[in-house]
Parts: structure tokens; sequence; C-alpha cells
């Protein structure tokens, strides 16, 4: 539910605010990863030729033909994967937000020249989950479970805004606008666990067989600006803008030091309008340059990452506290990007072509970021400010009208094409390599390393020899690993293209998006897991004959031949080009074009609705995620890996296939 007000309370003075309040409600949201209380690990197990209907009875029976409802589920096949329509009714996720975002503003008018706003800001969401597990939930909830969480989440902006516009002359004209900011954000959670139950059902905190347990947490940052904007016009076609901003991070502040919490970030911004200045030849109605080099810092919105606290541990009575597992940064400093940005805009031929480029370059310092450290230190992960990376890259985007509407309900077309290109090279960084990420299998994992870029993927390999071939056993015909992680790929794109064309014609509507990436590669999962049960395609070579790699094999005296030793273990062979040891062999690119959308709309005749006291209706039906053609061999390289709160890059880990979503909206304006 939405609602605006909108009120001239007097002629200088105006008031507007805006509301919205959402609910969403969840039965049962699906469990995701890899284990054994999610869908998607029972299928990578589960044998393809059996008959599910044999499952859908999930609750065994015991030898004497008892019926085991609410205490024993039925297995199939392993005690590993759990029976999948136990899953989907007795595992139970549910969720429910209530969230309300609004802003209130008051606008005051001094004369033509000085205006101020004052505004607030809100941000409050309140959330319940619960998760119910029954008996025989695995082997760590033999007597279920039942899990809640009340989170509670505020963030209140308070800010002015004092704006003066003068016009020192016909040529010249400035504006002046300063103004400040307070933001604080609190996070409450409230975590009950019973994790073994009195009876099946009990799920309550009174069905405990033992103490439920109380695990609260709390969390607050604050953060505090004064900005500053100087806007000058020259004659309507030289524009300069000079920008200031200072801000104060609680994130960044330790309990003893403020040092590191204040940054100050400037930009210059200037555009020269070509089409104003000279005379363009008859084709061009509008061109412009512009020039932007801009300082931004950020001091991450994640408190209590500079100081060494103890956690409270509520899981053992007898031990109160814990140490923390990363390490903290006392002196940790803002991230800071510094950008220049070159660009141009151009409209030709009756403004039905029009060109929109800009390059950039940018230096990035101080990122903030955990890096994986050796558990014998006492941590797995530390705080740290991460050297320089150098980013650039080319935006481009292209407007054209093909076919332009000769009357009012005529045939119409536009069509638009955005590509955006980036490469980044990390410069400096505090030690040779930093590990950020682990991935699942191989010894892959996300290095940050000099000379390097962000999202290098590393991981055990082939061996292969000096000409690239992938080197043999010259006893197994397996192929060699090697022993150390190697360089895999980037999981990054270097690059992303959309194509949108929209047509209208009389009453109708209808428009489509395509859109892609390449340059990108990440490692799956569910492939080497489905490798290593033969379960897909690429294992049938070689099942009953054995298989001759292609490769060499290296002689006794060190030079190669080409591989002659056939393999007849066909589990290890494959095992060795894409199970669980080699990262590389289950690498794959993450390339696609998307079908993105598509959308029909139309709109009932005017004169229909001229007596009825409605504007306009209009009924459509779309699309979305129609189609996709991609080399990534599970469901879409759109994954999304959760690690906490994080989506962790570069690892699909037991994937949900992608969905498509057809539906249909009727709008009525009166």
């Amino acid at each position: 539910m939405a609602l605006s007000i909108n009120s001239n309370i007097t002629n200088k003075l105006k008031f507007s605010s805006k509301i919205n309040y959402t609910n969403k409600y969840s039965d049962n949201l699906p469990g995701a990863g890899y284990g054994n209380q999610s869908i998607m690990y029972w299928f990578i197990f589960w044998q393809p030729n059996a008959d599910l209907d044999w499952l859908k009875d999930y609750w065994a029976y015991d030898a004497n033909g008892n019926h085991l409802v609410g205490t024993k589920i039925f297995y199939p096949y392993s005690s590993f994967p759990e029976n999948p329509y136990a899953i989907a009714n007795q595992f139970i996720n549910r969720s429910e937000r209530n969230s309300v975002t609004g802003n209130a503003q008051l606008s005051y008018n001094f004369n033509k020249n000085l205006s101020l706003l004052v505004r607030t800001s809100a941000d409050y969401g309140l959330e319940h989950r619960a998760q119910k597990r029954p008996y025989d939930a695995g082997s760590k909830m033999p007597k279920g479970s039942f899990r809640t969480q009340d989170i509670t989440a505020k963030e209140i902006t308070h800010d002015f805004l004092l704006k003066y516009v003068k016009d020192f002359s016909k040529d010249i004209k400035l504006t002046f606008t300063g103004g400040g900011s307070t933001l604080r954000n609190n996070y409450e959670r409230e975590e009950m666990r019973a994790d073994s139950l009195l009876r099946p059902g009990m799920f309550y905190p009174g069905g405990a067989a033992g103490d439920p347990v109380y695990i609260p947490y709390k969390s607050k940052y604050v953060i505090n600006s004064f900005y500053g904007l100087i806007a000058a016009e020259y004659r309507n076609y030289l524009f300069v803008d000079l920008s200031g901003r200072q801000d104060w991070n609680s994130v960044l502040a330790t309990p003893t030091m403020t040092n590191s919490a204040g940054f100050f970030y400037p930009s210059l911004n200037t555009s020269l309008i070509l089409s104003d200045l000279y005379k363009m030849p008859k084709n061009i109605n509008f061109a412009k340059l512009r020039l932007s080099v801009s300082s931004v810092g950020s001091g991450t919105t994640e408190p209590y990452r500079t100081s060494y606290n103890y956690a409270r541990n509520y899981l053992f009575p007898d031990s109160i506290y814990q140490n923390p597992s990363v390490f903290a940064n006392a002196n940790l400093k803002p991230l800071r990007t510094v950008t220049t940005e070159l660009g141009g805009n151009v409209k030709m031929f009756k403004n039905r072509l029009g060109i929109d480029v800009a390059v950039y370059l940018g230096n990035t310092k101080n990122q903030i970021l955990e890096r994986i450290v050796d558990r014998s230190t006492g941590f797995t992960r530390e705080v740290i400010n991460a050297g320089n990376v150098k980013n650039t890259g080319l935006e481009l985007t292209l407007n054209t009208t093909p076919v332009k509407a000769k009357k009012k309900n005529g045939f119409g077309w536009n069509s638009n094409i955005v590509f955006s290109t980036n490469r980044n090279r990390i410069i400096d960084m505090p030690d040779t390599s930093i590990v950020l990420n682990m991935g699942p299998a191989g010894g892959g994992q996300i290095v940050a390393k000099i000379g390097g870029s962000m999202g290098d993927l590393y991981g055990r390999g082939y061996v292969r020899a000096p000409d690239g071939q992938v080197v043999y056993d010259a006893v197994t015909g397996n192929a060699l690993i090697t022993q150390e992680v190697v360089h895999i790929g980037n999981t990054i794109p270097k690059g992303k293209l959309g194509f949108s064309n929209d047509f209208s014609y009389k009453a109708f509507r209808f428009s489509f998006l395509f859109d892609g990436q390449w340059g990108g590669v990440a490692h799956s999962l569910m492939h080497y897991k489905m490798v290593e049960q033969g379960k897909l395609k690429v294992t049938l070579p070689g099942r009953y004959n054995g298989i001759i790699g292609n490769g060499v094999v290296q002689n006794p005296d060190g030079t190669y031949r080409k591989n002659d030793v056939i393999a007849t273990d066909i589990d290890d062979y494959y095992r060795s080009h894409m199970g669980t040891d080699n990262a590389e062999g289950s690498t794959f690119r993450t390339d696609f074009i998307k079908f993105r959308e598509a959308r029909l709309d139309y709109t009932l005749p005017a004169r229909i609705l001229s007596n009825s006291g409605i504007r306009r209706v209009s009924l459509g039906i779309y699309g979305r995620d129609l189609f996709i053609w991609s080399p990534w061999p599970m469901f879409d390289p759109e994954f999304g890996t959760l690690s906490g709160t994080d989506i962790v890059r570069g690892f699909e880990i037991a994937q949900f296939p992608s969905t498509r979503s057809i539906g249909a909206n009727l709008i009525i304006v009166f």
C-alpha cells in the first residue's frame, strides 16, 4: 500500500510525504545449498530411473508393519539425502515481513533566490522467521527442532538542504547548496532454539526437551555528514559543478580512537553543449561533451570490526564467552575511489539516433575485505584494507527510432542497445596474494594477487605440457592433477550487452528485452557431483571398452608423446577430469544470452470511457526470463551462493533451477 501527500500550506511553505507499507509472507521457503535439508541435495543423489511415487508415503514402517507417523522418516537408498516429500511438507521455513518506508519534508522559499528543505526519512522492518524440523531430521536432530528469529531493523535519516540561486548577469548563473544529514541504523535479532522436542509436533518453546536457548544480537551505527555544492552555468552551454562532502562513520571508530572515522571526498563535473556553442551540421540536433573527476569515500555499514571483543556463547552455560572468529582491525581506514570519466552525447537525424559514450579510469584504495587466515591463529578471517585496484571501462548507449509514427496512432518503433565493459588490475596489496573466498572442491578459491584481477579463480587443475596439452598418467591413463592451485579464470564478466525494442500501433504496445554477458567463469559443484555418479552424458564414452584421453604422456627422458594409454577404470578417469580434486575440470564459462522480458499492453480507446469517470484502462500480459542460451552445464549462470549475508561469486553450490514468470495486470486510472 502506498500513500502520497502534497500540500501548499502557504505560498512559501510546502509539505509533502510518501509512505509505503509492504507485507511479505511465505508458509515455507525452500532450503538452499549443499546439505541434506535441501531439495537440490536430494536431486543430486537420486536414482533417475526410480519412481517418485514410491517416496510419497514418507513416514516409515517398523518390522511389524506399524506406520511410524511423526517419528521415523523413510529414507531412499541412503540416510544422507532426506526424503524429498518430507523436506517439502515437514521441514518448514516460515517467514513474514512487515516493512514501512516513508519520508516527510518541508520546503520554505524565503524569496525567489533562497530556499530551505528539511526532511526526515525512515525505513522500518519487522520480520518473524520460524523453522520446524520433525523427528528423525538427520543425525543432528533426531528428536526434531523448533527455532524462531524475531528481527527488527530501523534506519532513520534527518537532513536539511539550503539552496541559493543567483543570476549575476545575463550570462552567468550560480547555485549554492549546503546541507547536512545524520543516519542512525539499529538492528536487533532475538533467536530462540529448541533443538530437541519432548514429543513430535511440539513446535513451541514449552515443547523443548530441555531449556530453550535464547540468543540475542544487537548492532547499531551512525553516519553524520555535511556537504556543499556550487553549480555554475554560462550562457546555457557551459556547466561546472564543484562539490564536497565530509562524513563521520562510527563503523570506522574504535572504543578509544576516532582518527579514521571522518573522511572528505570532493568532485568536479563539467559539461559543454557544443550544439549551442557552434553551428552544427544539419543532421546533428544536439551534441555535448562532459568530464568528471570524483573522489568517493566509504566506511561500509558493518559495525564492530575495529576492536577485539568476546562473543556470548548461549549454547553452553558453563562457557559464557567465546573467542571471535574474525580478527579485528583497529587501524581500519575508509575505502577511497578516485574516478575520471570522459563522455559525450550526440543526437542526430531529427533525434531519431542518439549515441552516448563514456570511458572511465578509476583507482580504488583500501578496500575493506575479509581475508581467510590459517585456523591455527585462532581465527578464520581477518579484516583488512586491501591495496590499490585500477579499473578501466567503457559504456555505450545507442538509442534509435527506426520507424517514427507519422500520426498519433500510427506505427512506431524504438530500439535501444546498452553495452558496457570493465577491466581491473591489482596494483598493490598488503601481501603478494590474499585468499578472499574458498570453494567447495579442488582447492577452489578467489585470490587477489598483485598483477592479477579482483575475482581471479584459482584451484587445482590439469598438469599440462609446455604446449598446453593435458598430461596423462603413463600407467592408469587418468589425467594428472596439479598439487598446487593454478589460475583458472576470472569470475567477473568482461562485458555485458542489452538490446530492447518497443513497438506501438494504435492502442497496442509491444516490447521485449534481450541481454547477455561474456568473459567470466565459475565452478559448479553440481556438475562434479553428477560426474562422480556417472549421471551426465559426458561420462558415457569409454564405459565398455575404456578410453584414451586427448593429450600427452611424459616419457622417462622428459619428452612427451601422444597419449596411447587406455584408461579402463572409467570412474577414476572421469573423477580425474571433473571430480572433487580437479577444480578446473568443473569450471565453465558463465556467458549467456537471455530473452529477459516481453510485454504486450492494450489501452482502451478514450471514447469508450468518456462518460464513466475513468481516465484510462490498460490490460497487459508479460513474461520474464523466458529463454536462456548458455554453455553453463547446470541451470542458470546467474546463480547466487549465500555465505551469511554475502553473495559469493564464482562457486555454484546446489543451485535451484531458475524460474520463468508469466503474468497479467490491469491498470485503471480515475
